[in-house]
């Protein structure tokens, strides 16, 4: 701005002259104009030198704004960021009557090139944010505009739509800046291009969730251990133990299952801690790598019951063999050997069965046996009974016989008693009848010898009878103990079997 020259010494006009100024420099600095103040010619000393000092004020107040501003725009374009401003009318930082303003950096991260292709107006950048992040993002400012006291400049992640019609993913901050009386007056914000970073970050946490679907599918709880120096002792080892490895043995986080070794092996049952760590240590000592990791011990969970895990794992190794990194998996294999102990024992009580039914049937060929031994003997004694029978008969002939002879006997006494009797003296007859009562006699002791003998043969008959009946009840007794067997035999099938049943309930 420069004054008209004046002849005139007053000192009212010189300082009105410089009033006037003043007031037009307040609008030029909003307008961020400022020039200097052209000399006047005056003989005020003390005029000529306010106007040096306030030219030389100015110009130090342009070299500082020029290096500021290059500064920052140099920054701007090695930091890729985008500086906007906003004055705040009414405490609102979204009325459309704010004055906003927009660096030169933010315009070519949208694609726009001056103020005439990207006007400093609230329109320009309402259009440019993504209708679906905008309620997020004026939430954002809103809250931090409203707050009561100092707060954290926002943080939001919006898309921006560019010039072309591309969206791209920005990181957009802000802070709000007050005056004496904490009244909002100006919202000062930047933004970034994130979309790279997003996408990539995107792609990640995709890979993660996949990842983590996956060992959830899998019923794998993973695991992961940097050794340091190839120490695998080393307490500076890193571990890190997956959620899902933490929520298999029923902890939630590392508060309470802390990334350290003793956190896995202070839960090793008793009776498997020292043959899963050596079979830990012999593999990771292989330098040869030819060792496996694999095999299964029981873990204590979270509320004390012991489980068994099949784990694995494969190690990372330098040129020499030196274990760098270690990463495993666990798996809950505990139904697998309960079912494999079931199969065990059925195999067991299936051997005792086929056992007792070899048993059983040895029993019945037994009774078998010895049945056909019984009717041997049935038939043994049918034969003895009918030889009994004709021994009898054979009895009764001779029997008859004998009272035949004793009949004869008697009339031949008869008739030697009535020839004795007329003969009186004279007994020649009674000499014949008397040869023949001896003949008689013969043929009864010889008939006597008979029956004798005919006793005798009936009695061994007899004997041989109560043998065979001996024999008899002999095996009957031993049958009725084999059938005791066999029922014996058929109450332990029946108990197996119900052993089996139970045994398959469980599988």
């Amino acid at each position: 701005m420069l004054f008209n020259r004046t002849q005139s010494n007053k000192p009212n006009a010189s300082l009105q002259q410089l009033l006037e100024y003043s007031r037009k420099l307040v609008v030029d600095a909003e307008r961020n104009e400022v020039n200097e103040l052209s000399t006047v010619e005056t003989d005020l000393q003390e005029y000529a030198e306010i106007v040096s000092n306030v030219n030389k004020a100015i110009h130090i107040r342009n070299q500082k704004n020029e290096a500021l501003t290059l500064r920052l725009s140099m920054l701007n374009q090695v930091m890729n960021i985008g500086v906007w401003e906003s004055n705040i009318v009414a405490g609102d930082p979204l009325d459309r009557n704010n004055k906003v303003s927009f660096s030169d950096e933010f315009r070519r991260m949208l694609g726009y090139v001056n103020a005439e292709d990207y006007p400093n107006e609230f329109a320009s950048w309402a259009k440019s944010v993504n209708p679906e992040d905008r309620p997020q993002l004026v939430q954002a400012i809103t809250e931090n505009v409203n707050s009561p006291k100092e707060t954290a400049p926002y943080n939001v992640m919006s898309r921006m739509i560019l010039k072309g019609g591309e969206v791209r993913w920005f990181r957009c901050l802000g802070q709000v800046v007050r005056n004496s009386e904490g009244v909002p007056i100006k919202l000062l914000g930047i933004m970034f291009d994130i979309h790279d970073q997003k996408t990539e970050s995107d792609e990640l946490e995709a890979l993660v969730t996949r990842y983590d679907l996956v060992n959830r599918a899998l019923v794998e709880a993973p695991w992961d251990m940097t050794v340091v120096a190839g120490d695998v002792v080393n307490p500076n080892n890193e571990f890190w133990w997956s959620p899902q490895f933490r929520r298999e043995l029923g902890f939630k986080d590392e508060s309470d299952f802390p990334n350290v070794f003793s956190s896995w092996s202070s839960r090793l049952h008793p009776e498997d801690h020292d043959r899963t760590i050596n079979a830990f240590a012999e593999h990771m000592n292989d330098y040869s790598g030819r060792t496996p990791y694999d095999l299964d011990y029981r873990l204590q969970r979270k509320n004390g019951e012991y489980r068994w895990y099949h784990a694995g794992g494969e190690t990372v190794r330098d040129n020499n063999g030196v274990p760098l990194r270690v990463a495993g998996t666990i798996r809950d294999v505990t139904h697998e050997k309960n079912k494999a102990q079931v199969v065990e024992a059925m195999n067991r009580k299936t051997e005792q069965l086929s056992e007792s039914i070899s048993e059983m049937v040895r029993g019945i060929n037994s009774i078998t046996d010895q049945a056909q031994e019984l009717v041997t003997a049935q038939e043994l004694s049918a034969e003895a009974a009918t030889q009994v029978k004709v021994s009898a008969d054979e009895t009764k002939n001779i029997t008859t016989f004998i009272r035949e002879i004793a009949s004869q006997t008697n009339l031949l006494g008869l008739n030697a008693a009535i020839e004795a009797a007329r003969a009186g003296e004279l007994g020649l007859g009674f000499g014949v009848v008397a040869g023949e009562v001896r003949k008689l006699a013969d043929h009864s002791s010889d008939a006597t010898v008979n029956i004798e003998d005919s006793m005798h043969a009936m009695k061994t008959l007899i004997d041989q009878i109560l043998d065979h009946i001996g024999n008899m009840s002999t095996l009957t007794q031993n049958q009725a103990a084999l059938t005791q067997q066999v029922n014996a035999s058929m109450d332990e099938i029946n108990t197996m079997s119900q052993d089996l049943v139970n045994f398959s309930r469980n599988l």
